[in-house]
């Protein structure tokens, strides 16, 4: 995650050659960018770390003369030693240099050539950076002298910008020797072993487990597995590995939670007790996560719980937002990103009442302020001499999505005199408001209102109530806790009882057998549009599928009978955390030995405006439309791709 702060760093001394940029720490006398010491069993040493694995985005986007202030985690025994991408600048400047900042000095500026798309190697050691709450924070900002000297708005055209960024860190992983510090800055893997996977208890202690960890890492993905224990209830032999834990539940009469050793060297924690207590020790474990993990700035879980937000009107402070100012010569934008699960339920009706304050026009410019959400404006204002916006912002439920962007526009025209003209900037205040209605069924429907349709108490129905469905249900959730800010709070229960009632529910029956009141959507597909995928009545496939069952929505996890096709469906997405999110339609079907496809039955799958994001040939979407040019004779096969990472702070926005 990018974010704002006190920068720190050593000096960085630079060398730059026409196609390498290398920043080098030399800053004598400062600490070295590592947390605490470990004698502990090893970790492997230069690890490098795409920038997505540690919750942050892809690409590091440079606004001309505004600080980006990158903040990155460091795990005890480890040194962030290196920052390395490949940087891409425009072609619209003669000179540019990145400025490296700390403590509000500089310290280094590299200069960068212009034009150059293919992308300039930068590694930035970050030996000499100094950790606080073990985390490194590094400011940069980037500068631009345009051709001819020329003056311009350049908030028209691309940024500097750095791609594919890792950090690279070296020395040893201190394994926790507390609790206290037992969640790690940075977390890949969380394996949760179970005494009984028969167990209710211990079933529901896990995959409350599984959902509070994940929220709680928000845009960092973190991989959960559930396992049983060894037989006779011993502990596992964990050896330590970077960036993992360990965690049993269940197996012990006496109620408690503490860390213990394996003989393999990697302490678990344990979370004891029998079928009465073990519920509550969990609750005491996700009340006080942040009590069991290492403090680290570079961690930014969600602090809302669903009541405080799933109201019909919120403001944009209690929403956390963040920075909502931005300023610039002729075009100033502030985006506003709204998520559903965020709202803390499925919504209709959404309006915003946005006031805001601007730097009050010279006689010889003007300008509008706008509102829009993709390419439909919704609202906009002309300029006056108050330097102030009170406006009502209506959203059509046609531009609803799971995820949205409202932006607030200052477009300004007139008389401009280099170095006489100064810039201006626009503020939204956060005590503005998001207003919204609970829509039932949901806006939109199908796999677009996962998961804010089963906030905040989900009822899991396991069709054998066995190890695999628990998995398989282990995996569902977390998909969808990926996505979400709020986090999901899973409820086991037979599978006939979650069918038949009126919360949410998960049911997994990887066999096939789903209770006969549940109506699958695919039982109403037209066939022939389910042959042009190559599915007839004698295919096997895994199939996911969304319905509305009167005020509720239900998601079903089933097979045609064999759960390995089911298994191979869930492995798909699992191997891809782009997918989910991106799924539209209201049923994801995985033929045996052949590519996942997602149809519309009951909903359309076409993906609002407000909602389109770049695609790929990774999946493949048909539409209700499809379904009525067969039944007309004159086939139109529309084909929706499924792909693109998309990076929301999940939650958490």
């Amino acid at each position: 995650m990018v974010d704002t702060g006190a920068p720190r760093r050593r000096i960085l001394a630079t060398l730059v050659t026409g196609t390498l940029v290398t920043i080098g720490a030399l800053l004598p006398g400062a600490g070295t960018a590592a947390a605490q010491d470990s004698d502990d069993a090893p970790a492997a040493a230069g690890q490098t770390v795409p920038f997505p694995q540690l919750g942050r985005p892809t690409d590091l986007r440079f606004t001309s003369d505004v600080p980006l202030t990158v903040t990155l985690p460091v795990p005890d025994g480890l040194q962030a030693s290196r920052l390395t991408g490949n940087l891409t600048t425009p072609g619209d400047f003669r000179q540019g240099w990145l400025e490296f900042r700390s403590d509000d000095r500089v310290v280094q500026r590299v200069e960068v050539p212009a034009a150059n798309q293919n992308g300039i190697p930068l590694s930035v050691p970050l030996d000499g950076l100094p950790v606080a709450d073990r985390a490194v924070t590094l400011a940069i900002t980037s500068h631009y002298v345009p051709i001819d000297d020329r003056c311009y708005d350049r908030s028209q055209f691309a940024p500097m910008t750095l791609r594919d960024a890792t950090t690279t860190y070296t020395g040893v992983e201190k394994q926790p020797a507390s609790p206290a510090e037992f969640l790690p800055p940075v977390l890949r893997k969380l394996t949760i072993f179970v005494a009984d996977p028969t167990s209710r208890s211990d079933q529901n202690a896990a995959l409350t487990l599984s959902t509070a960890v994940v929220n709680h890492y928000g845009s960092q993905p973190v991989r959960v597995e559930i396992q049983e224990l060894p037989v006779g209830g011993g502990l596992p032999g964990v050896a330590p590995t970077p960036f993992e834990r360990t965690v049993v539940v269940g197996g012990a009469s006496e109620a408690g939670i503490g860390l213990e050793g394996t003989p393999a060297g990697a302490p678990v924690l344990r979370i004891a007790g029998n079928e009465t207590d073990l519920s509550s020790q969990v609750a005491l474990f996700v009340a006080n996560l942040d009590g069991y993990a290492a403090a680290s700035r570079a961690i930014t879980a969600p602090d809302e719980k669903v009541p405080e937000v799933a109201q019909d009107v919120v403001t944009l402070e209690q929403l956390k937002i963040g920075s909502l100012t931005a300023s610039g010569a002729n075009h100033i934008e502030v985006p506003i990103e709204i998520n559903q699960t965020q709202l803390g339920r499925p919504v209709r009706e959404l309006s915003a009442h946005l006031l805001g304050t601007y730097v009050p026009l010279p006689p010889s410019r003007n300008g509008i302020l706008a509102v829009r959400m993709g390419e439909t404006q919704l609202a906009s204002a002309p300029l006056d001499a108050s330097g102030a916006f009170d406006l009502q912002v209506n959203v059509p439920d046609t531009l609803l999505s799971r995820f949205m962007t409202l932006t607030v526009a200052l477009d300004i025209t007139g008389d401009f005199q280099c170095g006489t003209s100064d810039t201006s900037s626009l503020t939204v205040d956060p005590r503005s408001t998001v207003s919204s209605k609970p829509a039932t069924p949901p806006v939109p429907g199908g796999f677009a209102s996962l998961p804010q349709t089963l906030l905040p108490t989900v009822d899991v129905g396991l069709g054998d109530n066995d190890l695999g469905d628990l998995r398989r249900a282990n995996q569902l959730l977390v998909q969808m806790q990926d996505v979400s800010y709020l986090p999901l709070q899973p409820r086991v229960r037979p599978l006939t009882e979650a069918a038949a009632d009126s919360l949410p529910a998960i049911l997994v029956a990887a066999d096939g057998n789903l209770p006969q009141s549940v109506r699958q959507p695919l039982a109403s597909a037209d066939p022939a549009l389910l042959a042009l995928q190559g599915v007839s009545g004698t295919t096997p496939y895994g199939s996911l599928q969304v319905i509305e069952q009167g005020s509720r929505t239900v998601v079903l996890a089933t097979s045609t009978g064999e759960p390995r096709d089911l298994d191979a469906l869930l492995a798909s997405l699992e191997a891809d955390p782009s997918r989910f999110p991106r799924l539209t339609g209201d049923a994801l079907i995985g033929p045996r030995d052949a590519q996942p496809f997602t149809i519309g039955v009951k909903v359309t799958d076409v993906v609002p405006q407000a909602a389109a994001a770049p695609q790929d040939d990774a999946d493949t979407g048909v539409g209700t439309g499809t379904i009525v040019a067969i039944a007309a004779g004159t086939v139109v096969l529309a084909v929706i791709v499924v792909g693109a990472t998309v990076w929301l702070r999940r939650r958490r926005t």
